[in-house]
């Protein structure tokens, strides 16, 4: 990540991208944020210490993406972000073979981002509608998604389900 930081001579103006399970000092995340123009992405393994919670609080949103890292990077009771979660899910079995409708054990799934996002709003002192609302946002332009196209694959997903 240092490297990277250090290469700013490299930055583009159409470069886009984000630092994945981003876990460093604020410096560097501002270097990557203001000299390269770069999202910083946050998972759990970006939230598991006291040091990760202070530079998560002085990140700023508009420079935020949340990650699951799936099937890794859970959040874990022994991690520092763990004391903001309030949403759980229960009933999860402990056999690794899939089964509709049920989580594996140990086993970070998409439905586990509002966790993130939970921590994310307790140490940055907003709402989770807010953070939610705003890291979407981040990500439409980072993939050039404009909000009426998010709604129409959105349709196209319950859609298909539905059959």
């Amino acid at each position: 990540k240092q490297e990277a930081a250090d290469r700013q001579d490299v930055a583009h103006p159409a470069l886009r991208g984000v630092v994945h399970s981003f876990d460093d000092s604020f410096q560097l995340a501002q270097r990557f944020i203001d000299g390269l123009g770069l999202y910083i992405g946050l998972n759990g393994c970006s939230l598991r210490k006291r040091e990760n919670l202070q530079v998560a609080a002085q990140l700023p949103l508009s420079s935020l993406l949340l990650e699951t890292d799936c099937p890794y990077c859970d959040v874990r009771p022994t991690h520092a972000g763990f004391d903001h979660v309030q949403t759980t899910f229960e009933g999860a079995k402990p056999e690794k073979k899939f089964q509709a409708g049920r989580l594996v054990k140990n086993r970070q799934e998409p439905c586990h981002i509002v966790q993130v996002a939970e921590i994310v709003a307790a140490v940055q002192g907003q709402s989770l509608d807010h953070v939610a609302k705003v890291v979407l946002e981040n990500s439409r332009a980072l993939f050039g998604l404009p909000a009426d196209k998010q709604r129409q694959l959105q349709r196209n997903t319950v859609d298909d389900s539905e059959e």
